[in-house]
């Protein structure tokens, strides 16, 4: 295998492991926001489950209110038809009271007795009375754990749902971005991307072959100068041809490389000369007047 090929096979390597670095990002990113959207599903699982146990016991609170209410209502009812048939009892004791006088100790002990019951039963309303008022609050308590745990799903969702947007969008642009560089034919490598921005090095080569089109105009040149001598694909040359007579050269237009090898370059015209045809045997450089490091052959 020739030197060039041997450059050729790590150029390629080096471009392999690059893509493999690029598309390892790409999976990495990918896992990230995966990973993020799942913990974010459990804990909005997590929630609802909570809010289920929560509105289980407020129904379950609710039932025993709910009974313990009927209960008491059931016994004032009853508290209440006592007390109509002791009042009753009282105007039909006040009736005979001429008439009973005899009986007016034991009848007056009788109705201190069912006052103390109706005291104690009164009290005992009183006590349930407060125990409804615990439980009352108990309630409002609960239904504010449950508006708040309602709060926090409701902002989990949100959360939930820009991330899967961002998410989304991020996955869109990458399309996108890996399309156009398709597209164009982009340079990846960021050590030639860099050396883009640069200007050519001095060098100086000759037009080995040129390509017309249709108009019978130069369009292509083939130079005997390449990445060996430091060129890359967009960089500017310009083409003159020297006159040994005269010790003079002439301007002939300026080329951008679109095609680079180690030994040898395509150039396209993009600026051509109004005077002078470029041909081969014409020489290529990249700075009118810099010394020269390149050197003038037919092939290298």
């Amino acid at each position: 295998m020739s030197y060039v090929g041997k450059i050729l096979v790590v150029v390629q390597v080096v471009l392999s492991l690059l893509f493999m670095a690029f598309a390892g990002a790409v999976f990495s990113m990918h896992q990230n926001w995966l990973g993020k959207y799942e913990a974010e599903k459990e804990s909005t699982a997590r929630l609802q489950s909570n809010l289920g146990e929560v509105q289980q016991q407020l129904e379950l609170a609710r039932s025993e209110f709910d009974a313990k209410f009927r209960e008491e209502k059931a016994r004032a009812d009853r508290l209440q038809a006592t007390n109509l048939t002791q009042g009753a009892t009282i105007q039909r004791l006040n009736g005979e009271v001429e008439k009973k006088e005899a009986q007016r100790a034991e009848q007056t002990g009788l109705a201190e007795a069912k006052s103390l019951e109706a005291a104690f039963r009164k009290a005992e309303a009183e006590k349930q009375r407060i125990e409804n008022d615990k439980l009352v609050v108990k309630l409002d308590d609960e239904s504010a754990k449950v508006r708040d745990l309602q709060d926090q799903v409701f902002t989990r969702d949100v959360t939930l749902e820009e991330l899967r947007k961002r998410y989304n969008d991020m996955l869109a642009k990458m399309a996108y971005l890996e399309r156009v560089v398709a597209a164009h034919n982009l340079e990846t490598d960021p050590d030639i991307v860099e050396k883009m921005k640069l200007p050519p090095p001095p060098v100086e080569g000759l037009v080995i072959s040129i390509s017309k089109n249709r108009a019978n105009r130069v369009e292509f040149v083939e130079l005997s100068i390449g990445s060996d001598d430091g060129l890359i694909v967009n960089h500017e040359l310009d083409v003159i041809r020297y006159n040994t007579e005269e010790s003079s050269s002439d301007w002939l237009g300026r080329v951008l490389i679109v095609d680079v090898q180690p030994d040898r370059a395509v150039a396209r015209v993009v600026l051509p000369a109004k005077n002078g045809i470029i041909a081969k045997g014409d020489t290529a450089t990249s700075k009118l007047g810099q010394p020269v490091v390149g050197k003038l052959s037919s092939s290298k």
